[in-house]
């Protein structure tokens, strides 16, 4: 009697270990924001954002501080060099719009602040630090302010919601569930 409960309860625990990992995996393939890396970075018209770009894995020297900011790979944002920030070459578009801590470069933050953002600005940036071969990607979206609309009884924010329900995810979820449960 024993052995059998045993046999049971052990056979019980393995169910529960698959059902785990498929839940899991089955979880990540329909959640569409975890399959997207990295999370875009939000603003608003108007606003300002930091761009983010850093190193830790070891101590830089001043001379190995080379950083190469790009919009839509070509376009330049700004550049260090030799830990020293240059301008002179940098897109019209950009020019006294950036804002970077060179005190913060031997630390290995390479973040930069866009500022008066504009719609114009949405796309993806690249941080490349070539002595160390690494290059970060992000997407910037830019969303115009968001404005109130007043009805004759409630006022409307017209914003759109960056959060999407997926219900049809939600539905097979449950719809699996159910079928391994009824299979059993």
């Amino acid at each position: 009697m024993w052995k059998a409960t045993l046999r049971e309860l052990h056979w019980t625990h393995k169910k529960l270990h698959s059902l785990y990992w498929f839940i899991y995996f089955f979880l990540h393939l329909i959640d569409k924001v975890s399959l997207q890396s990295p999370v875009p970075v939000n603003g608003v018209v108007g606003g300002s954002v930091i761009l983010p770009c850093s190193y830790k894995e070891r101590e830089l020297k001043t001379d190995e501080i080379d950083v190469f900011w790009r919009y839509k790979e070509t376009t330049k944002v700004y550049d260090i060099e030799n830990g020293k920030p240059l301008t002179e070459k940098q897109d019209a578009m950009f020019k006294g719009r950036i804002e970077s801590l060179s005190s913060d470069y031997a630390k290995g933050n390479f973040s930069l602040r866009l500022s008066d953002l504009r719609l114009t600005d949405e796309g993806q940036f690249s941080c490349s630090i070539p002595d160390v071969d690494k290059e970060h990607k992000l997407t910037l979206l830019v969303r115009a302010m968001p404005t109130t609309v007043s009805t004759p009884k409630s006022t409307v924010n017209t914003r759109s919601s960056s959060m999407r329900l997926q219900p049809e995810g939600i539905v097979t979820f449950l719809f699996l569930l159910s079928f391994c449960t009824i299979s059993e």
